[in-house]
C-alpha cells in the first residue's frame, strides 16, 4: 500500500475502523495484521509546504519497520507531484545545467539513503522517479519534445541517481516507474539498451487512465514478464466501491465507462478487481510478479486539518475505507498465500 496520506490524515484526528467497525488504534499494526507487507512512501525535495519530505518519510519508514513491513522509498525528484505530464524541477535545482543536475542528484539520492541507514531503515526497494514515461526533471530530462526523442539526459540523470543508492544500499532494489502498460516494452527496452542497471519494472494501472479491458493487460504483463529479466511490481493500482460521492469535491471516477465491465462499483467488485490484479500478478511467467501496490487506500474524505467534509478528497469512493471509514472488504485479498 502506499501511505503517503496517512500521517496527515491521523493528525487532522481521523481514525479508521475495522471490519467489525472498532476504531484501529495502530493503522500500520491492522494492515500488517491483515497481509499488507510493503509501505510505498513518496519523498519531495523542498516542497514550499513542507509536505512529504525526509523527516516524514523517516517516520513512516521506522513505523513500518515497527510493524513488521518492508518500505518502498518513492522519490519523485520534484517539489510537488510528478507524473507523465508533469515533471518540475525543484525549486533550488532550477538554473543547474546538465553536469551540476547529474552531480545533485547523485549526492541527494546517497544522502537520502544514508539517513534511512543511519536509523536503521533502509528501503527494500527504490524507486528513482514517479511514472517517468518522458522522463524527470523537465526541461533537461525530457525524453519527448517537440516530436524529437531525446533519451541521453534522462539515462545520465537515472543512472546518477542510481549511483547515489548504491553507494549507501547495495542490495536495495531499484524500481523504474512508467505509468502506461501498453506502451512500457519500447521503453525499457531503451534502458536496457543503454545499460541501465535495475532489477524492478515498476508500472501503475487505473482502468480509466489506461484501458479497461484487463485482458489486454494481462496480456502485456506476460509479454514484459517474457522479455525482461527484471521483476515486475504493479507499484500503483485502485477501483472504487461506490460512484457516490461523500464531500463536495469532484471525484476522479464517476462514471460506468470509467470502469472494467465485469467489476461494478461496489464493494465485492473493488474486492474482486483487487483479487484478479493479484491473480494476475501472481501468475506471471517465469515467476516474474512480485505484487502490487495499492495507491491511497487511506484518502478518505476528510481534509488534513479539516473538522468537515467539504474540502474532501477526489479519491474517497477508490479508498479502500468506505463513507463510514471502514475497510472494505478488499483488505481480505492481502492475506490469500
Amino acid at each position: 500500500m502506499d501511505l503517503s496520506f496517512l500521517e496527515e490524515l491521523e493528525q487532522s484526528g481521523l481514525q479508521f475502523k475495522d471490519e467489525n467497525n472498532n476504531v484501529i488504534s495502530n493503522n500500520y499494526a491492522y494492515l500488517s495484521s491483515k497481509g499488507v507487507n510493503l509501505v510505498r512512501i513518496r519523498l519531495w525535495l523542498n516542497n514550499p509546504n513542507g509536505l512529504y519530505d525526509l523527516d516524514h518519510l523517516k517516520r513512516q519508514a521506522l513505523r513500518a519497520q515497527e510493524n513488521g513491513m518492508e518500505f518502498l522509498l518513492d522519490f519523485h525528484f520534484s517539489s510537488t507531484w510528478a507524473d507523465p505530464g508533469s515533471q518540475r524541477l525543484p525549486s533550488n535545482w532550477s538554473n543547474y545545467s546538465h553536469q551540476e543536475l547529474t552531480v545533485a542528484i547523485e549526492n541527494y539520492s546517497k544522502n537520502v539513503l544514508q539517513e534511512l541507514n543511519d536509523q536503521g531503515t533502509l528501503p527494500k526497494f527504490v524507486q528513482i522517479g514517479n511514472e517517468t514515461d518522458n522522463g524527470f526533471l523537465w526541461p533537461l530530462g525530457k525524453i519527448y519534445d517537440s516530436g524529437n526523442e531525446n533519451w541521453n539526459n534522462y539515462i545520465d540523470l537515472t543512472k546518477a541517481a542510481i549511483n547515489g543508492v548504491k553507494r549507501v544500499s547495495p542490495t536495495s532494489k531499484i524500481i523504474i516507474h512508467k505509468a502506461d502498460i501498453a506502451t512500457s516494452e519500447y521503453f525499457f527496452q531503451q534502458l536496457i539498451d543503454r545499460n541501465v542497471e535495475f532489477d524492478v519494472i515498476g508500472l501503475s494501472y487505473y482502468p480509466w487512465w489506461q484501458t479497461t479491458n484487463l485482458d489486454d493487460i494481462e496480456q502485456k504483463l506476460e509479454e514484459l514478464a517474457q522479455s525482461f529479466n527484471q521483476e515486475i511490481l504493479l507499484v500503483e493500482t485502485a477501483y472504487p466501491f461506490t460512484l457516490n460521492w461523500n464531500d463536495n469535491k469532484n471525484n476522479i471516477v464517476g462514471l460506468q465507462n470509467q470502469l472494467i465491465p465485469e467489476y461494478g462499483a461496489t464493494p465485492s467488485g473493488q474486492r474482486n478487481y483487487l483479487l484478479r490484479i493479484r491473480n494476475t500478478i501472481k501468475n506471471l511467467p517465469n515467476n516474474k510478479g512480485i505484487g502490487f501496490c495499492y495507491w491511497a487506500p487511506d484518502w478518505v474524505a476528510v481534509a488534513p486539518g479539516v473538522s468537515t467534509s467539504t474540502q474532501g478528497s477526489s479519491w474517497e469512493n477508490l479508498a479502500l475505507f468506505n463513507f463510514e471509514n471502514r475497510v472494505t472488504p478488499a483488505i481480505e485479498i492481502y492475506a490469500i498465500e
